[in-house]
């Protein structure tokens, strides 16, 4: 909305510098013209006085006519005189022809270098203000530029603060945390295990019954998606043609069992060779790095369960294992955002110093995580706050199905026995599944175990240093 406002601005300040122009252009016709009758009424003057002077050429004929002798000498003085005033009279039209011309080329000069002055002001005040323009909106196009890579299919409504939309003075625009999550999102294209474990949470899987759903296409550094794959067969859609002669039809093999036709045997080698043998299509669906294209198909749909995060921020977790953590946070949110599932955080360190961030593509959203991404890790390390709050939010019918990610060192202390019991009723019961993700090496194994229904290790060290 802003940047609408802004941009109206520049037309409407165009529009009135051309309304301007237009207005001078229209007050100074009529003067040019007045002046032009009036040079042209001063031209004829002299030649109507030159009929009403006594001394002139008309009335000199007359009175010499009247006085001179019968012989006609003196007509022949009065005409001579008559040939002079006429000639002075010409001279004096051309002299005030020239001044006039000349006065006009003048007027009309002055006015086409008022107007290329004109113009050239116009043209600084419209590059002026799209500088100023510019030095505004660029950092924003910038920032949403980095959002865009990173979380697929964003949509700039989401980013919007409220009615009054963009507001780049405040609030999103002004957190510093871009440059760390671009920097987050460069590494994740080489972290793949990291990637493997988010899509492995929640309980869904992607699996389910089939309905129409946004259609995904395979394409690397991307987040993870379903696509049609033929790596991994599962149902008969149709035919095709191919080379696969573990789907051919009987018709194409039954060329090859004609021992007596060498023709029919070489039809078949042929079709081989060239993929065009008539086969069955079997597909299946296959989670692989897609993007969301244009259309809708037939495919498992099912939602995957959210995602609870309980991240360890202790001071042991500083340096390429912090760098690990906040690669494992942005990843779960940009998954979240693609599978369109919910996702928390919580975020741990000592005694009452638990942090909690809903990870949503939103201003706010956004906002937080930013802010996250950009600060260091420090404290002690209190696994029960966040697990206490973490089976406290499973209770809702929103985070039901959800799984928790736990991301530490290893270097944690054993948990309450009643909050332990507790945890391994909702594993028993309710099928609920902690993945752990151990950076470093394993501090307390037994806690990590005691903990986890799934363990990982990190490994990609050298994707990270």
């Amino acid at each position: 909305k802003t940047l609408m406002r802004n941009i109206l601005d520049i037309l409407y300040q165009y529009e009135i510098a051309m309304d301007g122009e237009e207005e001078e252009d229209l007050n100074s016709d009529p003067r040019q013209s007045t002046e032009s009758s009036q040079s042209r009424g001063g031209e004829q003057e002299p030649n109507e006085e030159e009929e009403m002077n006594p001394d002139g050429s008309g009335s000199g004929n007359d009175d010499n006519q009247e006085e001179g002798d019968p012989n006609g000498e003196t007509s022949g003085g009065g005409s001579s005189g008559d040939g002079d005033g006429k000639d002075e009279t010409d001279v004096d039209d051309i002299e005030m022809n020239m001044e006039s011309k000349d006065s006009s080329e003048n007027a009309s000069s002055n006015a086409e270098e008022e107007e290329k002055q004109k113009e050239r002001e116009k043209k600084e005040m419209v590059e002026k203000m799209m500088e100023d323009f510019k030095e505004q909106w660029e950092p924003a196009v910038d920032k949403l530029e980095k959002a865009s890579k990173a979380f697929e299919g964003l949509d700039l409504n989401d980013l919007t603060e409220g009615p009054e939309g963009f507001d780049l003075s405040k609030g999103l625009w002004q957190v510093t945390g871009w440059e760390e999550m671009e920097k987050l999102r460069k590494k994740l294209q080489d972290l793949k295990e990291l990637r493997d474990i988010v899509r492995s949470l929640g309980r869904g899987s992607g699996r389910g019954p089939l309905k129409r759903a946004p259609r995904q296409r395979e394409r690397n550094r991307f987040p993870e998606g379903l696509t049609r794959s033929p790596m991994e067969p599962e149902q008969t859609s149709g035919l095709t043609r191919s080379d696969d002669i573990s789907r051919v039809l009987p018709a194409e093999l039954q060329l090859l069992a004609m021992k007596d036709s060498a023709a029919a045997r070489r039809l078949h080698f042929a079709r081989r060779a060239e993929r065009t043998l008539a086969t069955y299509e079997r597909v299946g669906w296959a989670e692989t790095p897609a993007v969301t294209v244009e259309g809708f198909e037939t495919r498992p749909a099912a939602e995957c369960g959210p995602i609870i995060v309980c991240l360890d921020t202790s001071g042991s977790m500083m340096g390429a294992r912090e760098t690990v953590a906040k690669c494992m946070t942005l990843e779960c949110a940009r998954q979240a955002r693609t599978t369109n599932r919910p996702c928390f955080l919580y975020a741990f360190s000592g005694p009452g110093d638990c942090m909690e961030l809903e990870l949503k593509v939103s201003a706010k959203g956004l906002s937080d995580l930013l802010t996250f991404l950009e600060g260091s890790f420090h404290g002690g390390t209190d696994v029960d706050e966040p697990f206490e709050r973490a089976l406290a939010r499973l209770d809702t019918e929103e985070w039901e199905n959800a799984d928790i990610l736990l991301v530490t060192d290893g270097e944690i202390k054993p948990m309450q026995e009643d909050l332990l019991d507790a945890l391994d009723d909702r594993k028993s019961e309710r099928g609920l599944k902690v993945h752990g993700l151990v950076v470093g090496e394993q501090g307390n194994p037994e806690v990590i175990e005691s903990l986890c229904t799934h363990t990982h290790n990190f490994r990609s060290w050298s994707a990270v240093l």
